[in-house]
């Protein structure tokens, strides 16, 4: 499993003008079951993704087509980790959220 850490290196002005382009791009690795979770960091300087099912490469290769890195607004960097616990009651706190 993978964290996503994005970071903006633009303006937000000029990030909100990809931004539907982005999120058309990252719903279809939702689609997929690639991506597991993600949302904007607060303050909105960029966005973390939680990812599963691929390899670093595939993974890689993913990001590097997302329009916010192919059109360089953002850059992103990956921490692999092994997830050993996680609450039963997930699907609730995204619903609250969401």
């Amino acid at each position: 499993m993978f964290i996503i850490n994005f970071n903006f290196i633009k303006s937000i002005e000029e990030v909100n003008t990809i931004t539907e382009a982005h999120r058309e791009y990252v719903s279809k690795q939702y689609e997929n079951d690639i991506f597991i979770i993600g949302g904007p960091k607060k303050p909105r300087d960029g966005g973390i993704v939680l990812a599963h099912s691929c390899s670093e490469k595939e993974l890689r290769t993913i990001l590097d087509n997302d329009p916010l890195i192919l059109n360089e607004f953002a850059h992103y960097s990956l921490t692999e980790f092994t997830p050993l616990m996680a609450t039963k009651k997930i699907d609730s706190y995204i619903n609250q959220l969401g």
